[in-house]
């Protein structure tokens, strides 16, 4: 326990690891879920591409309740000696419970005589409540446990680095051994990694009141909240969805594009006069919100990625291809048996966001610390989204044959490595840190809140029969995050903050 107290003084290599453990711990549930939801719900479970919709919905919906007030309470708590610690072992715990869940549904409907939909939803609203609970949590401990600057970058890179390789783990398992392995293998990377590290890490205690410098948002957090009020219509959208398939049974149907377009246009447009105003009288809190609507945008692209893809890998790379499958040629290293279509599919799938994870694993520490030390952190973030934009956009030009869409993966890893990690770093620097986890969760929402609207791009995906142009969607998502970023300066103003 010494020696890593003098690790943790010296901000170590050693200890920024094991600080990234319960992040890459999660890290490795979430890519398990990208890997396996979707797949397992569609074949395992047969449920429809809308529904799958429906039940990736339940989860930020969660996540846009649960973030901000775990956050809240963590800044305020102190219990087992730390702040964070309490909220990572019942996260870590609850979290592993569910994952096996997953692989029990129609076990579990036919003990409690629900229905198989009502259980899925059950058990990833579980699910994404213990991510909630944990990973905001651990994303608030790095900022914790290290200082503004140079250290803060280099502590969120080494976060994005060790949980890019828990990343490229677990597709690996799903690639090797099937994707109900890598579940049960989720179980337990989930309890060992978010639970047994917290306990070499020493905490400290809360700060005394200070006053807060002019350039962060107030110590109450009411403008880091008040920043994400062009997004608003994304929770109205989430809402109508999760009522309309609920409890209408698709009654409003006809409003889902009408609404769709609404709550996109009105946020667009929210977002580009706030930036427009902060441009022309520079402020904290302008600055944040279009920070917060910038990072909004790309997670809407990169939602609809997890949620949709394997459906364009299924009808697209592998409906499409005319010899042997590199992923399925893989697989048969490891095994002799045949593979079907929707597993050939799935394996095509975990090979893409592999390649995503092995970018996004190396680039922060090799690559992205030394050209934000030159550049800027929001010069370099700034620059990886535009390239995460021409990467799916080149995914839809290209020809739709396997390679092709592994080489457009890998330039997605790119804005990836920088979308889990620098990102953290500019926004962690934005705002007061002694309310750093309601800050981080209300930070969560500004991704949570986008996800709600990926049914209404399913729903245009759907009605324009859309199979390879679906990337051009993910593309304009991301190009529209480029846009926002070109608005946010490397430094918040250094002034009286103005109302937003």
């Amino acid at each position: 326990m010494l020696a890593m107290r003098d690790a943790q003084r010296r901000l170590s290599n050693g200890f920024l690891i094991l600080l990234s453990l319960p992040t890459a711990a999660i890290g490795f549930c979430l890519s398990s879920a990208v890997a396996s939801t979707t797949w397992l719900l569609s074949t395992r479970y047969d449920l429809h591409l809308e529904n799958i919709a429906l039940i990736w919905l339940m989860g930020p919906l969660m996540g846009l309740l649960v973030q901000p007030v775990v956050g809240w309470l963590s800044d305020r708590s102190w219990w087992l000696g730390g702040r964070r610690r309490p909220y990572l072992i019942a996260g870590g715990t609850a979290g592993a419970l569910a994952t096996f869940a997953l692989l029990e549904l129609d076990t579990l409907s036919a003990a409690t005589g629900l229905s198989l939909m009502t259980v899925a939803v059950f058990v990833v609203l579980v699910s994404d409540l213990a991510t909630n609970v944990t990973f905001n949590p651990a994303r608030s401990l790095v900022a914790d446990l290290t200082p503004e600057g140079p250290h803060r970058v280099r502590g969120y890179a080494w976060m994005q680095v060790v949980s890019g390789v828990f990343g490229i783990s677990a597709y690996l398992v799903s690639i090797v051994f099937g994707n109900e392995v890598l579940l049960l293998t989720t179980v337990a990377v989930t309890f060992m990694l978010t639970v047994v590290p917290v306990f070499f890490l020493e905490e400290p205690r809360p700060p005394a009141p200070t006053a807060i410098a002019p350039e962060v948002a107030d110590p109450g957090g009411v403008s880091t909240f008040k920043a994400l009020w062009p997004m608003a219509g994304f929770a109205l959208y989430g809402a109508y969805v999760a009522v309309d398939r609920g409890l209408l049974d698709h009654a409003l149907t006809t409003w889902a594009l009408p609404l769709f377009f609404g709550v996109l246009g009105l946020s667009i447009a929210w977002g580009a006069a706030r930036a427009w105003r902060g441009r022309v009288r520079p402020s904290a809190e302008l600055r944040l919100g279009t920070l917060l609507l910038a990072h909004g945008f790309a997670w809407l692209g990169v939602q609809a990625l997890f949620v949709m893809s394997f459906f364009y890998v299924r009808d697209v790379v592998v409906a499409g291809a005319h010899g042997p499958l590199m992923a399925d040629a893989f697989y048969a290293m490891w095994s002799d048996s045949v593979p079907a279509a929707a597993d050939s599919a799935g394996r095509v799938l975990s090979v893409g966001f592999l390649l995503m994870n092995v970018v996004g694993a190396l680039l922060p520490v090799l690559v992205l610390k030394p050209l934000c030390e030159r550049w800027g952190k929001v010069a370099v973030h700034r620059a990886a989204m535009g390239t995460m934009a021409l990467a799916f956009a080149a995914i839809t030009l290209a020809p739709p044959t396997e390679a092709y869409y592994y080489l457009g993966m890998l330039g997605c890893g790119i804005g990836w490595s920088s979308l889990i990690s620098i990102v953290f770093a500019i926004f962690s620097e934005s705002v007061d840190s002694r309310q750093m986890g309601m800050s981080m969760g209300v930070f969560n929402s500004s991704l949570v809140l986008p996800a709600l609207v990926v049914p209404g791009l399913v729903r245009l995906t759907e009605t324009l029969d859309l199979d390879r142009g679906v990337f051009l969607l993910f593309a304009a998502s991301l190009l529209l995050s480029f846009v926002f970023w070109m608005f946010v300066t490397e430094h918040p103003p250094h002034r009286p903050t103005d109302p937003p």
